[in-house]
């Protein structure tokens, strides 16, 4: 028996893994909203090198150390190594002016690090939101479609900024009601009818049988729950056990006196004034939403004027993507074919 050589360069075992290629989530959008995407991008880099670089602040901060020390050399005693000089001697005043300009540079280059970082992250939350949510928030089954927005005409004696403005206090405005909507209790004889219904199915839980006792002379047998425990000691454990469920069996006993209790305390605690169904609050946040999507817009609108005027202006970061980028979705249709759960090593499934 005899055995033959393997390849003199064998290949690594490759079992056909599938890598996606990983695009640019630009790629996905219409022409219009891909160049505002990349005006966002544009604007945000463009902060960015705004900001004084480390390194400048760096050499500011080492200039005003090296002055402070030229300073402390002049003054300090000859024990100290100093050359023990008077307030008034001109090198002392020379070093104490240099000192002090010094001191001004880095406060200023620090305060203007700041400022202008604050400017890039405003510039950048925008850009930020939009290709978070092309990646990750966009529901699936859906394309992007350009929409057009005429830029809003402005009140009588109103700038672009102001009218920006009266917008936003509008949209404030608008999720203050989605909020309102969001907190609203629900009826009472909703609330009432739903309490029953989970005490009947207590209840019926809590009913206790007799079969054994009547047919085997054994006992009755009532319901039982399973608890769970977790146990600190030196050692963490969990713990099981078995017990009568009370609540149900009290449920079983006194369904009638339990359900009026309740009643009482639901009649209490409602607000059927301010009270929303289901469907109406499906229904009034739908009619919310559909203003507050068109008020952005808006927005948007003015605030892309605004800046092609080079004013001082920047999206808000949780404006909506679509107000932003000036598209809709549109769901589409599903495929005749599911894709290929391996690429290359399966076959498409037909529905």
């Amino acid at each position: 028996m005899s055995f033959e050589p393997g390849p003199a360069n064998p290949q690594p075992f490759s079992a056909g893994v599938y890598l996606p290629s990983q695009l640019d989530v630009i790629e996905w959008l219409p022409p219009v909203a891909a160049e505002r995407l990349r005006l966002l991008r544009q604007r945000a880099a463009d902060a960015h090198r705004l900001i004084p670089e480390f390194e400048t602040i760096r050499e500011a901060s080492t200039t005003k150390i090296e002055a402070a020390n030229e300073l402390k050399r002049l003054t300090d005693h000859p024990q100290d190594f100093g050359f023990n000089l008077k307030p008034d001697d001109p090198r002392v005043k020379t070093a104490i002016k240099h000192l002090e300009k010094m001191t001004a540079d880095l406060k200023r280059l620090t305060e203007l690090r700041e400022v202008r970082t604050a400017a890039w992250h405003a510039a950048s939350a925008a850009r930020a939101a939009c290709e978070n949510w092309l990646r990750d928030g966009r529901p699936q089954g859906t394309t992007l479609e350009e929409i057009e927005t005429e830029t809003p005409k402005l009140n009588k004696g109103e700038d672009g900024l102001s009218g920006i403005e009266r917008f936003r206090r509008r949209v404030r405005e608008l999720r203050a009601d989605l909020h309102r909507i969001a907190s609203a209790p629900f009826p009472s004889s909703y609330a009432k009818a739903q309490m029953r219904a989970q005490v009947e199915a207590l209840a019926q839980c809590g009913a206790p049988s007799v079969s054994r006792l009547v047919e085997l002379d054994g006992p009755v047998d009532f319901p039982m729950q399973s608890l769970t425990s977790e146990v600190h000691a030196e050692r963490r454990s969990l713990a099981f056990s078995e017990t009568a469920d009370a609540l149900a069996l009290v449920a079983w006993l006194h369904r009638d006196a339990l359900i009026a209790a309740l009643d009482r305390e639901i009649s209490t605690e409602a607000d059927d004034k301010a009270a929303l169904t289901h469907e109406a609050r499906q229904k009034a946040e739908a009619e919310v939403q559909g203003d507050l999507l068109a008020v952005e817009r808006d927005e948007c609108a003015l605030v892309w004027t605004a800046q092609a005027q080079g004013l001082p202006i920047e999206h808000r970061g949780d404006i909506s993507p679509l107000a932003l980028l000036g598209v809709r979705l549109i769901t589409a249709p599903r495929p005749d074919a599911s894709p290929e759960t391996s690429p290359g090593l399966s076959w498409l499934l037909r529905r």
